[in-house]
Protein backbone atom coordinates (compact mmCIF):
# COMPACT_ATOMS: atom_id res chain seq x y z
CA UNK A 1 0.00 0.00 0.00
CA UNK A 2 2.79 2.36 0.89
CA UNK A 3 4.58 1.53 -2.37
CA UNK A 4 1.46 2.41 -4.36
CA UNK A 5 1.20 5.76 -2.54
CA UNK A 6 4.83 6.58 -3.33
CA UNK A 7 4.25 5.68 -6.98
CA UNK A 8 1.18 7.95 -7.17
CA UNK A 9 3.14 10.86 -5.69
CA UNK A 10 5.96 10.23 -8.16
CA UNK A 11 3.59 10.30 -11.15
CA UNK A 12 1.92 13.47 -9.89
CA UNK A 13 5.32 15.14 -9.57
CA UNK A 14 6.17 14.22 -13.15
CA UNK A 15 2.91 15.64 -14.47
CA UNK A 16 3.39 18.90 -12.58
CA UNK A 17 6.94 19.18 -13.88
CA UNK A 18 5.75 18.64 -17.42
CA UNK A 19 3.10 21.32 -17.02
CA UNK A 20 5.68 23.71 -15.67
CA UNK A 21 8.10 23.35 -18.57
CA UNK A 22 5.53 23.05 -21.35
CA UNK A 23 5.39 26.15 -23.48
CA UNK A 24 1.90 27.74 -23.55
CA UNK A 25 0.28 27.41 -26.97
CA UNK A 26 0.07 30.81 -28.66
CA UNK A 27 -1.09 29.52 -32.04
CA UNK A 28 0.71 29.23 -35.36
CA UNK A 29 0.92 30.78 -38.83
CA UNK A 30 1.53 28.56 -41.85
CA UNK A 31 3.44 29.97 -44.81
CA UNK A 32 4.44 28.95 -48.32
CA UNK A 33 7.65 30.37 -49.79
CA UNK A 34 9.11 30.27 -53.30
CA UNK A 35 12.81 31.10 -53.31
CA UNK A 36 15.09 31.48 -56.33
CA UNK A 37 18.82 31.31 -55.73
CA UNK A 38 20.98 33.36 -58.07
CA UNK A 39 22.81 30.44 -59.68
CA UNK A 40 19.92 27.94 -59.58
CA UNK A 41 17.91 26.93 -62.64
CA UNK A 42 14.70 26.21 -60.72
CA UNK A 43 13.14 27.93 -57.70
CA UNK A 44 12.79 26.18 -54.36
CA UNK A 45 9.28 25.84 -52.92
CA UNK A 46 8.89 25.17 -49.22
CA UNK A 47 6.41 25.52 -46.38
CA UNK A 48 7.12 26.57 -42.81
CA UNK A 49 5.35 27.59 -39.62
CA UNK A 50 5.82 30.72 -37.55
CA UNK A 51 5.12 29.88 -33.91
CA UNK A 52 4.64 32.79 -31.46
CA UNK A 53 6.36 32.24 -28.13
CA UNK A 54 5.11 33.54 -24.75
CA UNK A 55 6.09 36.77 -23.05
CA UNK A 56 9.35 36.26 -21.19
CA UNK A 57 8.97 36.39 -17.41
CA UNK A 58 11.35 38.68 -15.52
CA UNK A 59 11.93 39.66 -11.89
CA UNK A 60 11.34 43.33 -12.66
CA UNK A 61 8.27 44.25 -10.58
CA UNK A 62 8.22 47.87 -11.78
CA UNK A 63 8.06 47.29 -15.54
CA UNK A 64 6.10 44.25 -16.66
CA UNK A 65 7.28 42.46 -19.82
CA UNK A 66 5.00 43.03 -22.79
CA UNK A 67 6.81 41.43 -25.72
CA UNK A 68 6.89 37.81 -26.77
CA UNK A 69 8.94 36.16 -29.48
CA UNK A 70 8.73 33.75 -32.37
CA UNK A 71 10.41 30.77 -33.88
CA UNK A 72 10.25 29.30 -37.38
CA UNK A 73 9.79 25.58 -37.77
CA UNK A 74 10.89 24.01 -41.04
CA UNK A 75 9.65 20.61 -42.19
CA UNK A 76 12.50 18.74 -43.84
CA UNK A 77 11.42 15.90 -46.12
CA UNK A 78 13.91 13.07 -46.65
CA UNK A 79 13.95 13.49 -50.43
CA UNK A 80 14.42 17.27 -50.40
CA UNK A 81 17.62 18.23 -52.28
CA UNK A 82 18.22 21.21 -49.98
CA UNK A 83 18.45 22.02 -46.27
CA UNK A 84 15.25 23.82 -45.30
CA UNK A 85 16.69 25.34 -42.14
CA UNK A 86 19.43 27.07 -44.16
CA UNK A 87 16.86 28.35 -46.67
CA UNK A 88 14.45 29.68 -44.05
CA UNK A 89 17.21 31.40 -42.08
CA UNK A 90 17.18 33.98 -44.88
CA UNK A 91 13.39 34.16 -44.98
CA UNK A 92 13.19 35.02 -41.28
CA UNK A 93 14.63 38.47 -42.03
CA UNK A 94 11.46 39.21 -44.03
CA UNK A 95 8.87 38.25 -41.40
CA UNK A 96 6.56 40.51 -39.39
CA UNK A 97 4.65 39.74 -36.19
CA UNK A 98 3.98 42.87 -34.18
CA UNK A 99 1.61 45.77 -33.72
CA UNK A 100 1.15 48.71 -36.12
CA UNK A 101 4.36 50.64 -36.77
CA UNK A 102 5.53 53.68 -38.75
CA UNK A 103 5.74 52.84 -42.44
CA UNK A 104 2.48 50.86 -42.48
CA UNK A 105 -0.74 52.05 -44.09
CA UNK A 106 -4.14 50.68 -43.05
CA UNK A 107 -6.26 49.82 -46.10
CA UNK A 108 -10.05 49.46 -46.46
CA UNK A 109 -9.45 45.95 -47.77
CA UNK A 110 -10.13 42.63 -46.06
CA UNK A 111 -8.90 39.09 -46.74
CA UNK A 112 -10.63 36.01 -45.41
CA UNK A 113 -8.61 33.18 -43.87
CA UNK A 114 -10.95 30.29 -43.19
CA UNK A 115 -13.70 31.94 -41.10
CA UNK A 116 -11.71 35.02 -40.08
CA UNK A 117 -11.97 38.36 -41.93
CA UNK A 118 -8.66 40.24 -41.66
CA UNK A 119 -7.93 43.86 -42.51
CA UNK A 120 -4.97 44.60 -44.79
CA UNK A 121 -2.07 46.90 -43.94
CA UNK A 122 0.32 47.84 -46.74
CA UNK A 123 4.06 48.18 -46.17
CA UNK A 124 5.68 51.31 -47.59
CA UNK A 125 8.70 50.02 -49.52
CA UNK A 126 11.78 52.29 -49.45
CA UNK A 127 12.74 53.85 -52.76
CA UNK A 128 15.07 51.77 -54.92
CA UNK A 129 13.88 48.36 -53.74
CA UNK A 130 12.03 45.95 -56.01
CA UNK A 131 9.59 44.60 -53.44
CA UNK A 132 5.93 44.55 -52.44
CA UNK A 133 4.50 43.52 -49.06
CA UNK A 134 1.31 43.65 -47.07
CA UNK A 135 0.23 42.50 -43.62
CA UNK A 136 -3.08 41.37 -42.14
CA UNK A 137 -4.51 41.91 -38.68
CA UNK A 138 -4.63 38.48 -37.04
CA UNK A 139 -5.70 39.70 -33.57
CA UNK A 140 -6.42 43.06 -31.89
CA UNK A 141 -3.30 45.26 -32.30
CA UNK A 142 -1.38 42.35 -33.82
CA UNK A 143 -0.29 42.23 -37.48
CA UNK A 144 1.44 39.44 -39.38
CA UNK A 145 3.03 39.17 -42.79
CA UNK A 146 0.46 38.07 -45.37
CA UNK A 147 2.43 38.47 -48.60
CA UNK A 148 5.93 39.48 -49.68
CA UNK A 149 7.51 39.51 -53.12
CA UNK A 150 10.95 40.91 -53.82
CA UNK A 151 14.01 40.71 -56.06
CA UNK A 152 17.56 41.36 -54.86
CA UNK A 153 20.65 42.58 -56.69
CA UNK A 154 23.24 40.90 -54.48
CA UNK A 155 23.69 37.88 -52.25
CA UNK A 156 22.61 34.27 -52.74
CA UNK A 157 18.94 35.10 -53.17
CA UNK A 158 17.68 36.41 -56.51
CA UNK A 159 14.01 36.58 -55.47
CA UNK A 160 11.66 35.56 -52.67
CA UNK A 161 7.89 35.18 -52.51
CA UNK A 162 6.17 34.45 -49.17
CA UNK A 163 2.44 33.89 -48.68
CA UNK A 164 0.39 33.26 -45.54
CA UNK A 165 -1.90 30.25 -46.10
CA UNK A 166 -3.55 29.57 -42.73
CA UNK A 167 -3.27 30.76 -39.14
CA UNK A 168 -4.75 30.37 -35.69
CA UNK A 169 -3.91 32.81 -32.92
CA UNK A 170 -4.89 32.08 -29.33
CA UNK A 171 -5.78 34.71 -26.72
CA UNK A 172 -2.68 35.95 -24.97
CA UNK A 173 -0.42 35.96 -28.03
CA UNK A 174 1.84 39.00 -27.85
CA UNK A 175 3.86 40.95 -30.43
CA UNK A 176 7.37 39.58 -30.89
CA UNK A 177 10.29 41.59 -29.57
CA UNK A 178 11.86 41.51 -33.05
CA UNK A 179 8.50 41.37 -34.78
CA UNK A 180 9.23 44.31 -37.11
CA UNK A 181 12.26 42.60 -38.62
CA UNK A 182 10.84 43.04 -42.12
CA UNK A 183 10.88 46.83 -41.80
CA UNK A 184 14.44 47.01 -40.49
CA UNK A 185 15.64 44.64 -43.24
CA UNK A 186 14.05 46.79 -45.95
CA UNK A 187 15.59 49.94 -44.48
CA UNK A 188 19.02 48.31 -44.33
CA UNK A 189 18.79 47.11 -47.94
CA UNK A 190 17.71 50.57 -49.11
CA UNK A 191 20.62 52.30 -47.36
CA UNK A 192 23.23 49.81 -48.66
CA UNK A 193 22.30 48.61 -52.18
CA UNK A 194 25.15 46.08 -52.12
CA UNK A 195 23.86 44.49 -48.91
CA UNK A 196 22.09 41.13 -48.88
CA UNK A 197 19.69 39.37 -46.53
CA UNK A 198 21.51 37.95 -43.50
CA UNK A 199 21.48 34.16 -43.32
CA UNK A 200 20.92 34.14 -39.58
CA UNK A 201 17.86 32.89 -37.79
CA UNK A 202 16.47 30.66 -35.10
CA UNK A 203 15.08 27.51 -36.67
CA UNK A 204 14.20 23.95 -35.84
CA UNK A 205 13.72 21.03 -38.21
CA UNK A 206 11.33 18.12 -38.33
CA UNK A 207 12.19 15.08 -40.44
CA UNK A 208 9.30 13.54 -42.35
Amino acid sequence: MRLRSIFAIFMLSLSLLGAAVQEPAQGELQYRAVIRFRDAKEPVTTRFTLIPTPIAQTKNKVKKPRMGGWRLEAVQHKDDPFAQAAVLARVERLMYFSGPAPGLVQKPIYIRYDEKRCQVWQVNIPSGLQAYAYLVQVAPDLLALAYFSGSFNSGDLASVEIQLEHFRIHPGAAPAEEGTLLLSTLQRLAKAPAASIDDTGQLTEKIE
